[in-house]
């Protein structure tokens, strides 16, 4: 975003009209936020129906889910910015408004973004464990029970 302060106003919303406002982007952008978003949401569910996992997991797995909901939060306040972009026309006070408002409700949404992938990433690490191996406490069953060769 930086960089389109430094390319202007134009260039932006034309850029924003042709790439983030087109069909694919209008499908795309609402399909990836809403499906991390369910996904965080059914991991939680999941951690909470599964007793077997470590109880200092739930943190990072809660706060992955949480801070999906922030970034999805912050995204709905970025939308109608973005949306309002073809009508502005080019106006520069206008344009610098939508860039200046679209840049903060991207930032805020960067960084829960960050957060989450961090907390998956420890939420994935403190839940991957190993269970011991089944065979030694299996009872030894079959022909051979004495290790001998027959």
């Amino acid at each position: 975003m930086p960089a389109w302060q430094q390319t202007g106003l134009i260039a932006w919303a034309a850029f924003s009209r042709d790439a983030d406002l087109t069909f694919p982007a209008l499908v795309i952008y609402p399909l990836e936020a809403f499906t991390g978003t369910v996904l965080s949401l059914a991991t939680v569910v999941s951690f909470r129906r599964d007793g077997a996992q470590p109880h200092f997991a739930a943190i990072p797995v809660y706060g992955a889910a949480l801070m999906t909901v922030g970034g999805l939060l912050a995204t709905t306040q970025a939308t109608p910015i973005m949306l309002s972009v073809p009508g502005l026309g080019e106006d520069a006070v206008t344009l610098q408004r939508a860039l200046d408002g679209f840049q903060f409700w991207g930032n805020v949404r960067g960084v829960f973004q960050m957060l989450a992938f961090i907390a998956n990433v420890l939420g994935t690490g403190s839940t991957c464990h190993t269970h011991p191996a089944s065979s030694a406490s299996a009872p030894v069953t079959g022909p051979h029970v004495g290790g001998g060769f027959g």
